[in-house]
Parts: C-alpha cells; sequence; structure tokens
C-alpha cells in the first residue's frame, strides 16, 4: 500500500501493521495495528491522541468502514498504550474497548490512573486523559475468544508487567501479540531489551506468562513499539526470560550491597551490551524516569524481601527512591 499518507503493510494475511507513527508526545513513534476478518476489523494497541487520525484514516484506506471496526484491544492501560482511546472511540462509533477486569473501573473513573501515571512519569510524558463511558468498556476474561468477522482472537491473562496485562492470539495465523514482555526496538532483533514499569512489576508472574505464551507455540511476535517483529518467538521468549532474571539478580545483589541506582543501572546496561540486547540507553543514563528502567524491580524486591533498602537516589543526596503504588 505504498503511497499512502499512513505507512501501512500486511504482515500477515488480514493483518496489517499501522506506522511506526509518532505520538504526538515525547514519547517514541508506536506501531498500532488493524486485525480485519470478513468485513469487521479490530484495532489493537491504538496508542496515544496523536495517533488517532492515522489509525482512523488506516481503517478506511483498508477498506474498512469506521462503523464496521467492532473492538479497540490493548494488552494494557498503560499510558502509551490507551492514551488515544477516548478520542478513537468517538470516531469508531460502534467499537468497544477491551481490558482486563482488573482495569476497566480505571478508564470509566480514571482518577487513580492519570495520578499514578504522572507520579511515574511526570505531567509532560503524555497528554490527557478522559473517562471512557461505561457502555464502551468490556471487561475481557483469561481464553475468552472474541470473533472478528469470523476470525478468532484468544484472549490471554498474562500478569507479570503489570496486573491487568493481556497478550492477544490470533488463532488463524497463530500470531501473538505479547504486550510489553521485552521490546524489540530494531528491525531485524529477536532480543528486546527489558521494560520493567513500576509500581506492580512481579518477575515471578512474568515468567509463567513466558512459559504460557511458549505452550501457544506462536509463529510470530508483533510488538507495537516500532513496529518490533520476532519470527522466531520461541527464542525471543527464552531470551525475555533469561534476560529478567539475570537483571532481577543483579538488582537484587545491587540493594544487598546497598549500591547507588546509578551504578545498578549501569551493571544492567552492561549485561544488556555483553548479550547483545537493545539497551534502553535513556533509562540507563536518567534512572530516575523509570521508562523502560529498573524501577519496578526495585519495588517488586522490596515487597518480596522487606529488609531490603531502596536504592539511593543521585538526585537527591541522601535519599531513597521509593516505590511508588498504582493500579
Amino acid at each position: 500500500m505504498a503511497g499512502t499518507v499512513v505507512p501501512i503493510t500486511e504482515v500477515l494475511p488480514g493483518i496489517m501493521r499501522i506506522g511506526p507513527v509518532a505520538t504526538g508526545h515525547p514519547s517514541a513513534p508506536t506501531s498500532p495495528y488493524l486485525i480485519i476478518g470478513n468485513k469487521r476489523a479490530i484495532v489493537i494497541e491504538p496508542g496515544e491522541d496523536g495517533q488517532v487520525d492515522p489509525v482512523v484514516e488506516a481503517v478506511k484506506i483498508c477498506g474498512v468502514d469506521v462503523n464496521d471496526v467492532d473492538y479497540v484491544w490493548a494488552s494494557h492501560i498503560h499510558f502509551h498504550h490507551i492514551q488515544g482511546v477516548p478520542w478513537l472511540l468517538k470516531k469508531l462509533p460502534k467499537a468497544k474497548f477491551l481490558v482486563h477486569p482488573r482495569g476497566a473501573p480505571h478508564l470509566i473513573e480514571p482518577t487513580r490512573l492519570i495520578q499514578s501515571t504522572i507520579e511515574v512519569f511526570g505531567d509532560k510524558c503524555y497528554g490527557p486523559f478522559e473517562a471512557i463511558p461505561k457502555e464502551r468498556v468490556q471487561a475481557v476474561e483469561d481464553n475468552q475468544v472474541i470473533s472478528v468477522g469470523g476470525r478468532e482472537l484468544q484472549i490471554i491473562h498474562a500478569p507479570g508487567h503489570a496486573p491487568h496485562h493481556m497478550a492477544l492470539f490470533d488463532r488463524q495465523t497463530r500470531a501473538l501479540f505479547y504486550g510489553d514482555i521485552a521490546v524489540l526496538g530494531t528491525p531485524g532483533t529477536w532480543r528486546g531489551y527489558h521494560d520493567v514499569r513500576p509500581p506492580l512489576f512481579d518477575i515471578d508472574k512474568f515468567v509463567e506468562t513466558i512459559h504460557r505464551y511458549q505452550a501457544l507455540n506462536p509463529s510470530i511476535i508483533l510488538t507495537f513499539t516500532y513496529g518490533g517483529v520476532s519470527h522466531n518467538p520461541q527464542q525471543t521468549l527464552r531470551w525475555a526470560e533469561e534476560d529478567h532474571l539475570t537483571i532481577a539478580r543483579i538488582c537484587e545483589q545491587g540493594m544487598r550491597q546497598k549500591l547507588p541506582i546509578r551504578d545498578i543501572y549501569r551493571q544492567v546496561a552492561e549485561y544488556e551490551r555483553s548479550v547483545g540486547a537493545a539497551a534502553d540507553v535513556e533509562a540507563a543514563s536518567n534512572p530516575e524516569r523509570g521508562s523502560g528502567g529498573i524501577m519496578g524491580l526495585f519495588a517488586y524486591l522490596k515487597r518480596k524481601y522487606p529488609e531490603l533498602e531502596m536504592p539511593v537516589s543521585p538526585r537527591t543526596r541522601g535519599a531513597s527512591v521509593q516505590p511508588r503504588q498504582g493500579s
């Protein structure tokens, strides 16, 4: 579909990647997807408000009427995945937003979601967010199958990255939208880098989720960050488990040694470089920001081992980085 304003790529039959498309905010460009069944469609990982118009344009370019989009789905309710949903739903009048049951209340009454987002990322990283009408929100259960024009899409509850994290498995192509397991930021890279966001990351549940993904035997992994793709899903998942467990050990050891947070980040970055993972340079140089960083692991380890102290922050001399609360 060359020559269109919005980049669109048919990754697999009926699965269209849109972008990468700029978000309109400091967050990095991402790639929403469109899955098309028999005259019906679903938008996958819609992103932020700057991506709303490109997504709607892509729907039309692909020959789908906006009234024939049945659903919008995101892997979880972190803002870079869903901040644009209230405005997207206004342009897709028949679509319902599919969400984990733990996330649904925070979309209908988003005060806590907005507050926790600002606490973690500041008030300039993302745009505003509006409450989504209750009738436009549909909570989905684990293993529930959604039919989109006869195309069966299986919901997988996938905690670890967040309690409200999910995956979507297309039974027709065996494509797996695995959410934020490991960021595949460079085309052709199958080993992603960590994205351990606070406040409720759980490494044990994360590993259980990876094993569940492996049992699905997916043919391909698709991610919305930079349009990342893995054509070797089992290897990608093995690496994700290995890397996150290693990073957890580095963090625990650093906390037991009472190292400054920047020293722990440096060790994590050195490990990722040694194995060829794409280290998050921004987070390594600015660990306070938390995005893509390891703040979630610090909070997890503090919950698991209360005797541990949170790492010392270089920003405030003598102060520790406190675990944050959230949904």
